[in-house]
């Protein structure tokens, strides 16, 4: 049987992607953090806050279904070889993981229902 593996490519596409995911997250953290509720109406929320909207209402599938190829990819023997993918792989999977559990917790929830609700 042939064993199938990740490219250091693909790797830190995986990367970049998880890292834009909790960036956008951070963004929208950062926004509702910095942002009196009375200036964001909830009907119509502004064009600098999209990207945060996005991931708040639809991140944790995106993030979760990159973090199973990126634990494929951890295991990789191609990626094992180099450390510097190996390390960005892993910082850019905790950073997901650690956003994953934010939004799991009341403050993420209070992020939600003020973005999406």
């Amino acid at each position: 049987m042939r064993e199938t593996s990740i490219s250091r490519g693909a790797a830190g596409m995986l990367s970049a992607a998880l890292l834009a995911l909790v960036l956008a997250y951070l963004y929208g953290a950062a926004a509702y953090l910095l942002t009196d509720a009375a200036y964001f109406p909830e009907q119509s929320p502004p064009g600098w806050s999209w990207p945060a909207v996005l991931v708040t209402m639809f991140g944790f599938v995106p993030a979760a279904v990159l973090l199973v190829f990126a634990w494929r990819a951890w295991s990789s023997p191609q990626v094992r070889a180099d450390p510097f993918t190996r390390r960005l792989l892993a910082a850019a999977g905790v950073a997901t993981a650690l956003m994953l559990l934010v939004m799991a917790t009341p403050p993420g929830w209070e992020l939600f229902d003020w973005y999406v609700s």
